[in-house]
């Protein structure tokens, strides 16, 4: 891992994150997206910011020497709780703990020294372990993975 390695995970996440931003820009974040859940574009947008809370968590524990991983992990209970407390925000609060969530995200894959990067660290679900890139790629893949969800979500609202 080198400089230019480690500020190509930065600029993915910074990427992946900007290209959601656009396609929220004059967006109802109460458009449904999920059917079945009943999440909105609003909720999507809080769960990403969630998971980059925890990464960032896993990310810190790292460079500390530590491991960090939410205990006795339910991934879909943790998404739907985390989903109904940010239901208690506005629009506003959600993107801005979106916002400041990247953020500390990026901070904290740039204060982690070259010589770590390609470290074992344990991934915040608890039940897997790999680099920094490795975590980085699965981050924004998930920003991908909504952020298409979203655009489909979108294109149904405006054909009704």
């Amino acid at each position: 891992m080198n400089e230019r390695d480690k500020n190509h995970l930065i600029n993915r996440l910074a990427d992946t994150h900007s290209s959601i931003r656009v396609i929220l820009e004059e967006t109802d974040l109460d458009i449904c997206v999920y059917t079945d859940t009943d999440w909105r574009i609003k909720d999507i947008i809080g769960h990403i910011a969630t998971w980059d809370r925890q990464v960032t968590q896993s990310l810190i524990a790292f460079k500390a020497g530590k491991e960090y991983s939410i205990p006795e992990l339910d991934e879909d209970a943790f998404n739907q709780q985390e989903v109904l407390e940010g239901r208690k925000m506005t629009a506003q609060q959600v993107l801005k703990e979106w916002e400041q969530a990247r953020k500390d995200f990026i901070e904290a894959v740039q204060e982690i020294p070259l010589d770590r990067f390609p470290g074992d660290l344990l991934y915040p679900w608890g039940d897997e372990r790999g680099s920094i890139a490795g975590l980085v790629e699965y981050m924004t893949d998930h920003d991908i993975e909504h952020r298409d969800e979203i655009v489909k979500a979108i294109q149904a609202s405006n054909e009704v």
